[in-house]
Formats: C-alpha cells, sequence, structure tokens
C-alpha cells in the first residue's frame, strides 16, 4: 500500500516528546480494515483518514484513541470521512473536552451517510428528505388519511428561512413513513450537539436539519442493527459499541531530558524537588477507560476502576488510566 509505505517512512503528525501518530495509525489499521465492509477499499480509506488529520492540525492534538475509534466506526460502517471529499457522509471533528482535559475526535454522522444506511437494509424503494422554507407552499397531515403536499417557491433560500424539515419513505411492500420537525425543534437538536456552531452546522445548516430528521425517522424504518448503533454513536468519540476490538495502544515514549545543567545553573547544584505527577495533585481528574470500546469515564474521589458501573458495550474492561 502506497500510504502504509508513507506511515513507515514515518509521515505524519508527532505530538511533542511523543512517537508519530502515524506509526499508532499504521500499527493499529488491521483492526480497523478487520470490521470493513466487503465494498470499501482499505487503501482509499487510510488515505482519507491521513488526509482528514492533515485536513485539520487539530486532530493531531486529539487523544489517538477517539481518532482510532471514530475510524473504527467509519469503517464497520462502510462510510469515508468527508471532511477532504466533502460528500457528507460522515464527519471526524476535534473537540476540546474541558472535562477531561483534553482534545477528543468525534465521529459525525452526515446526512447522505444516513441515507446510506438505511438503503442497505434492501427493503426501502425510496426514502428522501427536504427542506421547506417561507413562501412555500407546504400542507401535512397524520392519522388514517396520512398525506404531504410541497411545492417549493424558486427563490433563493437561507437558513434563517427554513421553517420545517421533513423525510418521506416507501418501503418495498408498498407501506410508507412520514416525519415531519419544525425549525424549533430542529434547533433544540443542534444546541445539544457539540458541533451546534461549527462544523457541519455551521456549513451546511440544511443538510444537518435533513439528517436530523432522518434520524428521528430510523426506529421506525427497517433498517439493520449496525445501521441502528451507528445512529445511535453519532456525535461520540467512544468505541462502536459490539464491534470495536480492544485497542493496543502502546503509551506514547517521553523523550528524555538534555544531560548537564540548565543554562545559568551552577554545576554544583542539586536538581530541582521534582513536581508531583498530576495524578497526585489535589482535584486532578482520575479516569477509567474501557479496553473493549475506549470509552472514557471520570473517576470519583476514592473510586477505582473496579467499581465503574457504566455499561458503554457488551463486553466492558475497565482499567485506570495511568
Amino acid at each position: 500500500m502506497g500510504a502504509l509505505k508513507e506511515m513507515a517512512e514515518g509521515k505524519g503528525t508527532t505530538p511533542s516528546g511523543g512517537r508519530s501518530m502515524a506509526d499508532t495509525l499504521k500499527s493499529q489499521w488491521g483492526r480497523i480494515e478487520a470490521v470493513m465492509p466487503k465494498h470499501m477499499s482499505s487503501e482509499r480509506l487510510f488515505q482519507m483518514a491521513v488526509s482528514t488529520i492533515n485536513h485539520d492540525p487539530k486532530l493531531g492534538q486529539c487523544d489517538i484513541v477517539t481518532i482510532l475509534s471514530c475510524l473504527m466506526k467509519c469503517s464497520a460502517l462502510g462510510l469515508e470521512p468527508s471532511s477532504v471529499d466533502g460528500l457528507g457522509r460522515a464527519y471526524i471533528l476535534p473537540f476540546n473536552n474541558k472535562k477531561a482535559r483534553r482534545m477528543e475526535a468525534t465521529f459525525i454522522l452526515g446526512y447522505k451517510g444516513m441515507l446510506d444506511l438505511a438503503r442497505r437494509s434492501g427493503e426501502i424503494a425510496d426514502i428522501s428528505a427536504r427542506a421547506v422554507y417561507e413562501g412555500d407552499e407546504f400542507d401535512y397531515e397524520f392519522g388514517l388519511d396520512e398525506r404531504c403536499r410541497h411545492v417549493p417557491r424558486a427563490d433563493r433560500r437561507t437558513p434563517d428561512a427554513l421553517t420545517h424539515v421533513y423525510c418521506v419513505c416507501r418501503f418495498k411492500d408498498g407501506g410508507h413513513y412520514l416525519e415531519v420537525m419544525t425549525k424549533a425543534e430542529v434547533e433544540a437538536v443542534r444546541k445539544r450537539s457539540k458541533a451546534k456552531d461549527s462544523g457541519p452546522w455551521a456549513t451546511d445548516y440544511e443538510a444537518m436539519a435533513k439528517k436530523t430528521v432522518v434520524r428521528r425517522a430510523f426506529p421506525y424504518l427497517p433498517v439493520s442493527v449496525e445501521a441502528q448503533m451507528g445512529a445511535a454513536s453519532d456525535e461520540t468519540s467512544g468505541g462502536y459499541e459490539g464491534t470495536l476490538p480492544q485497542l493496543d495502544v502502546t503509551p506514547l515514549e517521553v523523550a528524555p531530558e538534555a544531560a548537564g545543567p540548565a543554562e545559568g545553573e551552577s554545576p554544583d547544584e542539586g536538581p530541582e524537588e521534582p513536581e508531583s505527577p498530576p495524578e497526585s495533585e489535589p482535584g486532578a481528574p482520575r479516569r477509567a477507560v474501557c479496553r473493549s470500546c475506549g470509552n472514557v469515564f471520570e473517576l470519583e474521589e476514592g473510586q477505582s476502576a473496579k467499581d465503574v458501573k457504566f455499561l458503554c458495550c457488551p463486553n466492558p474492561d475497565y482499567a485506570e488510566e495511568s
């Protein structure tokens, strides 16, 4: 693989004082490739992953486990990250987790990714989502005689003028499903999002609004369990539940300090008193990480990893971060 050759030569983001992120990605690629569907190209996804990380320098500052988890989700769902090609299937975006005091990569499903997941069931004849704007003729009714009529106007439209989004799904057996959301309902979802003021919500509002209504319809559509789990894992940095194997991530090596006295320091002076490690500082957060899926949980005072009761995946295995 050409991309793998570049990784082997050490190209890629290197955390300060640590080993190359490229080396870690290369060492874990076999696990990511193992859950990849047959229609997906391992070489292409690898190149897209490298391009995505290089496209946004902040991803190079993210916790490597969260990046691997996001790529694992892309692989398992058969969706390529859209940060580079802009096709809107899936996004890997960096976010500052202030509570955990670290940068994390977060997986965000795109509008076209949701539609792809729905169509793969083989039981859907057609599915579409549309946006309604001020001035459009729009009327719908639920009940025994469910109906929907939308006649859009030809004028240029802006996110401020959006009033509704709706999803119509027709099944191969002749049935159908209709879901409608108002602008206020879409905004309520956006405000709960990590990327409410950035990423696709800022650049592709209409597409994200359409994805929101498709996602609301998902529980009522004949889609696979994998698709349901993929939708549930939207906007998370943890592992893809039920699919992610244990990630064998070697801790980054700390660069040794240069020998000899520092500039301006007398050779006869002894070394300064070492600082206490972060975990021993009062109030410093202690965390437990699930070695099966990569999810991280903050521990309370006096609590150990054995006390964690969260069920983040089918086979949780918690250990305290060192």
